[in-house]
């Protein structure tokens, strides 16, 4: 199966850079080292870069996900009808070349891919279903242990999918249970990837949670949310809370992303203080720096870290300028205006950059449909 493609204008973007590109390649294996995939990586290629095009997906609610190799681009999205749809795209011809349909959209739709690439993660409501990434066949689906919670309450919204380093256990965080005006305490669900199953679960003191990063080559699992960003530890097989960093952006970190050393957290404010973050140390827990990303109000989502730990992007929707992808020096703190690009989409929904570290892989909407464009950064 094909989707058509237009190839993305170049008065929408602006690609001038200022920095090398020459170590991309030596930077990604060193990132698939520390996260847990350098068997996966060892003896391949250098990851394939994405050709620029604009491919249509479906309807809405569009998340990318992109192979070690880069030869792929996962993308969850709601079609017709609600309709959850996982779409396999061939990054070099922009083709959809396999796909699938698990249900209809529920309260939270969150994926997460292995950091090998061969399985693909997605929540929707109250189960997980595993994928194989070579068929898109289902392997499995499993329903969440039942959230704790008073009679009559309705379990809470699922925000962020995320698979430790090794692979061995993938994370799924919720709200907190609600009813009217009320909310209970959000939780991390721990699922044991080789036996299929849910192994545990630690409540979070908000209520309210965001998405989840872990810090390169360890058991240490960060989730950001309305009380701050929550530290919790993966060594074992129920997950455990080390700790919150209150933040200073209004305790409103909810995205939250490691530099590929692992020295440094930068979680990125939602809500009323969105266009701001904190810099994290990880060793003591502590913020270092708090970060203006842009002046005043921004609609700031999925933040990302290139391979080589220079840059740090996200997808920006400003509804006066209209969506760009900012690009933020990770030492200065300061957005790069030179390297800022502009994509098709009427609004920005995820983003995701390529192993080569130089593809930018944004979904969003434009007008009625949802579009997966990669753009060659």
């Amino acid at each position: 199966m094909t989707a058509k493609t237009s190839k993305v204008p170049s008065s929408r973007t602006n690609r001038t850079r200022t920095y090398a590109r020459a170590t991309a390649t030596a930077a990604a294996a060193a990132v698939l080292a520390l996260t847990g995939t350098a068997a996966h990586a060892a003896g391949t290629a250098a990851p394939v870069s994405g050709t620029e095009g604009t491919v249509t997906v479906g309807r809405s609610q569009a998340q990318p996900l992109v192979s070690p190799d880069g030869t792929t681009a996962y993308v969850v999205v709601t079609g017709a009808g609600n309709a959850v749809q996982v779409k396999a795209v061939d990054t070099r011809s922009d083709a959809v070349t396999r796909q699938v349909t698990l249900g209809t959209t529920q309260l939270g739709l969150v994926a997460g891919l292995a950091p090998d690439g061969t399985r693909l993660y997605v929540a929707n409501g109250q189960q997980l279903t595993v994928l194989d990434t070579a068929t898109l066949a289902v392997l499995t689906t499993t329903a969440l242990p039942d959230q704790p919670r008073p009679a009559g309450w309705t379990p809470g919204t699922l925000t962020g999918l995320t698979v430790s380093p090794d692979g061995a256990t993938a994370y799924v965080v919720q709200n907190g249970p609600t009813t009217y005006r009320q909310y209970g305490q959000g939780r991390v669900v721990a699922f044991a990837t080789a036996q299929q199953a849910f192994t545990g679960s630690v409540q979070v003191p908000g209520s309210f949670t965001g998405t989840a990063a872990f810090r390169p080559g360890g058991h240490d699992l960060y989730v950001g949310g309305d009380a701050g960003v929550f530290h919790v530890g993966t060594a074992g097989a129920t997950p455990t809370l080390v700790g919150t960093v209150a933040g200073t952006a209004g305790a409103l970190d909810y995205y939250p992303v490691f530099t590929p050393d692992g020295t440094r957290l930068f979680a990125v404010a939602a809500g009323s203080k969105g266009g701001q973050a904190d810099v994290i140390d990880p060793a003591g827990d502590t913020v270092t720096r708090h970060l203006a990303l842009v002046s005043g109000f921004a609609d700031l989502r999925a933040p990302q870290v290139s391979p080589d730990g220079t840059r740090l992007y996200l997808a920006k929707n400003d509804f006066t300028a209209g969506p760009s992808v900012l690009s933020v020096d990770t030492a200065s703190g300061s957005a790069v205006a030179a390297e800022t690009v502009s994509p098709d989409e009427d609004q920005l929904d995820g983003l995701a950059v390529g192993p080569d570290g130089h593809t930018l892989y944004v979904t969003g909407t434009i007008g009625t449909n949802g579009t997966l464009q990669i753009i060659a950064n």
